[in-house]
C-alpha cells in the first residue's frame, strides 16, 4: 500500500513538475525556442490553406504539377534565411574637423541601423556655447539606444526580424566591400526572407573653404536609399525614413527661439512655408497621442533652431510624382516646459513597386548648416529666417553691419556701434524736430498754466483750449518722427536677433553678442532674472531714465503728470524685459541712448548761440540806423553782482514790482 501510495505521488508530482516547466519554465528560459514552433507551425498551417485553395496543387496522381510548383517557388522566392548574418559593430567618420577641408562637416555613421549617430561643423566660428573648444554638433545630441538620424523601417521586414529580437535600424547592417572612402560609404542588409537587399549610401559633397557663407555643397550630406528585388517578380514596398535626431538646444535658460519643424510644400507650382514649434508638437502629442501629420509634396523638412538648420530635401522633384505622402512630427524627448521639447520627424513613402532584379532609389540631401540667405536659397528654404514685418530694413541693416565687420575688419561690438552712428545720423533731421517740438512745450509752460487756471472748473473747454496750444506748439509734429523711428527699431533689433555672425562674437567682457553678457554667476538665483548678473541691461535703462529727466517736456495738466509717473515705474518693467536680451542690442541701445544725449546737448548749445548772434545782430543795426541813438555802451554785471540784486528782489518784491512797473 505504501509503495502504491509513493508510485501515485511520483506520478502526481512528475506530472505537474513538467507541466510547470511546459507553460512556465521553457517560455521563460528559452523564448526563442517557442517562438520557433509556433513560426513553423503557422507557415505549415499556411501552406495546407494554400494547397487547399490551389486546385493546381491539389490534383491527385500529378506529380508533376507539384514539381512545377515547388520549382516556380524556388526560382521566384528565394529560401528563407534560417539565421540572421552578423555583421560587426562599427563607427565610421566621413569628412575632417579641419578648418580648410573642403568637406565643412564630420559625420559619424553607426553600422547600427546604418544611421548618423552624429554630425560636427568644423568652422571655427561655430563652437559649442559650453565649451569653445569643442566643434559645433548638430545631429547626434541622444543616447546610443534612442532613434537616430536616417533609421529606415519597413514593416514587412521588421516582422519578419521581430522574433530575433531586432529591426532595421537596431541590426547591425554591413559595409560593402570597396565603398569606403573618406566622403563616402555604402551599407546593405538583406532582408530575411530573401527577397530584398537593402542599401544605404551616403557621401559627403565638397564645398570651396573660402565661400563658406555662400557655397551651401560643402553642408551637404547625399543619403541614397536602395531597394534590390532579388526574386523573379515585381514586389510592392513602404518605408519610413527618419528624419534629423538630436538637434542642440542653446542657451535655454535665455533663448526666445526653441526648436521648430520647418517644412517647404509644393503647390502650384511655388513652396508654401509652414512651420510647427515644439510647444505645438508636444501640445498635440499630449492631447491626442500623437501630432497631426503633413501630407502634401514636399521640396524641404526639418529642424531649426535660433542660427542653425537641418533640412531633408528629396533630390527628385515631388510634384510630378511625389514619392513623400506624409511627414510625421515627432515628439523625441518630452520637457516639462514645452517649449523646450526635442522633436524630430519621420517621411513616409508612397507604395512602391520594385521590379524583377532591378534597384529603385531614392536620393534625398541633407543640409546640415548656418541659416544664411544664400545658403538656403538652392532648397528654397530662405523663409524659415524670420526677419518678422521689417524684412527689408532688417536686410539692410545687416548688410552694413557687415561691410564694417568684412571689409574694414572691425569686431561686431564696434560694427553695431557704427551702424547706430549710421541710423541715428539718417534720422537727425527727425530726431531734430523732434527736440525742437519738445524744446517749445517746455517754453510755452506758462501759457499752459494760465488755460489751466483760465478753465479751472470747465474740462471740456481746458481739454480744448490745450489741444489748440498743444497744434500750435508743434507737439503732433514731434510725436510723429518717433512713430516713423519704430520700423527701424523692430527691423534692427530683429535683424541682430538672427544673424548667426554674432553668435560667439566677443566684444570688452563679452563672450557672446547673442546672448546677455554675464559678468558673473550669482551665488543665488533672483526671480525672472536667474543667477547671471548681466550689466549692459542696467546701463541701457539708466540711459533711457537719464533721456526721460533731461528731455521731456514739463507736464501740462495732470493726466500728462501721471503719464510720466507711470513711465519712470515703467523703467523697472523695461529692466526686467530687457535683462536677458542680446548683449548685441544693449550694445545698440545705449550707443543711441549716449547719441540721443548728446544731440539733444549739441542742439540746444546750437540754439543758444543762434539766438546770442541774432540779438547781437538786432544790437547792431539799431545801432548803425540813421538818426538812431548811440547806445551807451553797458558792462555786464558780474556774477556776484547778479546774485546780489536776486537776493535783494527776493527780499523786496514791492521793489522789484515798482522796477518792473517803472521800465514799462
Amino acid at each position: 500500500m505504501d509503495q502504491q501510495r509513493r508510485m501515485m505521488m511520483f506520478l502526481v508530482l512528475s506530472f505537474g513538475a513538467t507541466f510547470l516547466w511546459l507553460k512556465i519554465g521553457l517560455p521563460f528560459f528559452y523564448p526563442e525556442l517557442i517562438e520557433q514552433q509556433a513560426r513553423k507551425q503557422t507557415a505549415t498551417q499556411q501552406a495546407a490553406d494554400k494547397t487547399s485553395e490551389d486546385p493546381a496543387t491539389e490534383t491527385p496522381g500529378g506529380p508533376s504539377n507539384g514539381t512545377q510548383a515547388a520549382g516556380a517557388g524556388t526560382s521566384d522566392t528565394p529560401r528563407e534565411l534560417e539565421k540572421l548574418p552578423e555583421y560587426p559593430s562599427r563607427l565610421i567618420t566621413l569628412g575632417s574637423l579641419d578648418p580648410n577641408a573642403s568637406t565643412f562637416m564630420q559625420v559619424e555613421l553607426n553600422s547600427r541601423g546604418a544611421a548618423v549617430a552624429g554630425l560636427r561643423l568644423n568652422d571655427r566660428r561655430y563652437r559649442e556655447l559650453t565649451n569653445r573648444a569643442l566643434p559645433l554638433q548638430l545631429l547626434g545630441e541622444t543616447n546610443w539606444q534612442d532613434t537616430l538620424s536616417f533609421d529606415l523601417r519597413i514593416q514587412a521586414i521588421d516582422q519578419l526580424l521581430k522574433p530575433h529580437r531586432v529591426s532595421l535600424d537596431t541590426v547591425n547592417w554591413n559595409v560593402e566591400e570597396g565603398t569606403l572612402t573618406d566622403r563616402r560609404v555604402t551599407f546593405q542588409y538583406p532582408s530575411p526572407d530573401g527577397r530584398f537587399q537593402l542599401l544605404k549610401t551616403y557621401e559627403l559633397l565638397e564645398g570651396d573653404p573660402k565661400k563658406r557663407d555662400t557655397d551651401s555643397n560643402g553642408y551637404c550630406l547625399n543619403v541614397t536609399l536602395g531597394f534590390r528585388n532579388l526574386t523573379g517578380q515585381p514586389l510592392p514596398l513602404t518605408y519610413e525614413l527618419q528624419g534629423p535626431v538630436g538637434f542642440p538646444l542653446e542657451d535655454l535658460e535665455n533663448t526666445r527661439r526653441f526648436l521648430t519643424l520647418q517644412a517647404g510644400f509644393l503647390r502650384s507650382g511655388s513652396v508654401r512655408h509652414e512651420h510647427l514649434t515644439a510647444k505645438e508638437i508636444a501640445a498635440q502629442v499630449t492631447s491626442k497621442g500623437r501630432a497631426e501629420s503633413l501630407q502634401s509634396p514636399v521640396r524641404y523638412v526639418g529642424i531649426d533652431g535660433q542660427y542653425f538648420a537641418t533640412l531633408l530635401v528629396p533630390r527628385e522633384n515631388q510634384a510630378d510624382q511625389p514619392w513623400i505622402v506624409e511627414t510625421q512630427p515627432q515628439l523625441t524627448e518630452p520637457a516639462e516646459q514645452k517649449d523646450a521639447s526635442r522633436i524630430s520627424l519621420a517621411v513616409l513613402s508612397a507604395p512602391l513597386e520594385i521590379p524583377s532584379g532591378q534597384t529603385v532609389e531614392h536620393g534625398y540631401t541633407l543640409f546640415a548648416g548656418p541659416k544664411r540667405t544664400a545658403l538656403l536659397r538652392p532648397f528654397g528654404a530662405e523663409a524659415i529666417i524670420e526677419y518678422g514685418w521689417f524684412g527689408a530694413i532688417s536686410k539692410i541693416m545687416l548688410a552694413i553691419m557687415n561691410f564694417f565687420h568684412r571689409t574694414l575688419y572691425l569686431p561686431y561690438g564696434l560694427a553695431i556701434i557704427m551702424l547706430t552712428v549710421i541710423v541715428r545720423g539718417a534720422m537727425y533731421p527727425i530726431s531734430r524736430k523732434h527736440a525742437l517740438a519738445a524744446k517749445k512745450m517746455k517754453e510755452m509752460q506758462p501759457r499752459f498754466e494760465e488755460i489751466r487756471k483760465k478753465y479751472e472748473n470747465d474740462k471740456e473747454k481746458l481739454a480744448k483750449a490745450q489741444m489748440e496750444l498743444m497744434k500750435e506748439s508743434g507737439f503732433f509734429s514731434g510725436c510723429l518722427p518717433m512713430l516713423l523711428q519704430l520700423p527701424i527699431f523692430i527691423g534692427l533689433y530683429q535683424a541682430l536677433y538672427v544673424s548667426v555672425d554674432l553668435r560667439m562674437a566677443e566684444f570688452l567682457w563679452i563672450e557672446n553678442l547673442a546672448a546677455p553678457d554675464r559678468l558673473f554667476r550669482m551665488p543665488f538665483s533672483i526671480p525672472f532674472l536667474g543667477y547671471d548678473f548681466n550689466l549692459l541691461p542696467m546701463i541701457t535703462v539708466a540711459l533711457f531714465v537719464v533721456q526721460q529727466k533731461l528731455f521731456a517736456p514739463p507736464p501740462a495738466n495732470e493726466e500728462q503728470a501721471l503719464q510720466q509717473k507711470m513711465m519712470s515705474y515703467m523703467m523697472i518693467v523695461i529692466g526686467v524685459m530687457f535683462y536677458r536680451v542680446p548683449a548685441g542690442l544693449c550694445v545698440y541701445f545705449i550707443a543711441s541712448s549716449l547719441w540721443a544725449i548728446a544731440e539733444r546737448k549739441i542742439l540746444d548749445f546750437h540754439d543758444t548761440a543762434a539766438t546770442s548772434a541774432k540779438q547781437k545782430k538786432e544790437q547792431s543795426e539799431t545801432r548803425l540806423a540813421p538818426g538812431a541813438a548811440v547806445p551807451a555802451r553797458t558792462r555786464q554785471p558780474s556774477w556776484l553782482q547778479k546774485l546780489m540784486s536776486q537776493l535783494d528782489a527776493a527780499a523786496n518784491p514791492t521793489n522789484k514790482g515798482a522796477q518792473e512797473k517803472k521800465k514799462n
